[in-house]
């Protein structure tokens, strides 16, 4: 384990809160898959709201820890490519943003597994990513929700969301390449 991890980090409460949100993915795509609405939408509150509490209980309750900066990120991303999955499979999403979100957090995950050994402190996404991850669950929630009055926007939005992908990955590999 990294020098900027520490096993009793998994026992903070904010991580705790962060774990679960892996345990969600997958009844959160069982039930969407079997048409289980209400409780699609029952779980994809609770992981929406998890994602929103861990960081204030971090900060609330003095348990900001490396790990879990490390740990948001990757159960949203592993949610948000669930679903990008989904919907690719169902013809709601292109095979080209399926593989360039993939590939993103792939490059991402590459360079922070070569450079983690030299970081004094973990990388926290920007606010492009955010924007941009923001932007993409716009298009995710249309498609989920199946409001499919507004599906001839997700074209425009998912492309929006690949601009802002793209910029925040840049970020990204410039920050690394910069470690010493």
């Amino acid at each position: 384990m990294s020098k900027l991890f520490k096993l009793s980090d998994f026992l903070l409460i904010p991580n705790l809160v962060t774990l679960f949100r892996f345990v969600l993915i997958a009844p959160m795509i069982i039930t969407f898959k079997q048409g289980l609405q209400t409780y699609f939408l029952i779980i994809l509150f609770v992981s929406l709201l998890t994602d929103f509490l861990d960081g204030i209980l971090a900060r609330k309750l003095d348990q900001q820890s490396e790990l879990g900066k490390t740990l948001d990120p990757i159960a949203d991303g592993i949610t948000l490519f669930s679903f990008i999955i989904l919907f690719n499979r169902e013809g709601l999403i292109s095979n080209y943003f399926l593989i360039f979100y993939f590939l993103r957090q792939l490059i991402i995950l590459v360079f922070s597994l070569i450079y983690l050994p030299k970081l004094e402190t973990v990388y926290g996404s920007n606010i492009v990513g955010k924007t941009g991850v923001c932007v993409l669950g716009i298009a995710l929630c249309i498609f989920a929700l199946r409001i499919e009055n507004f599906y001839f926007m997700t074209s425009y939005i998912l492309q929006i969301s690949a601009v802002l992908l793209f910029i925040s990955m840049l970020d990204y590999i410039r920050f690394f390449l910069n470690v010493k």
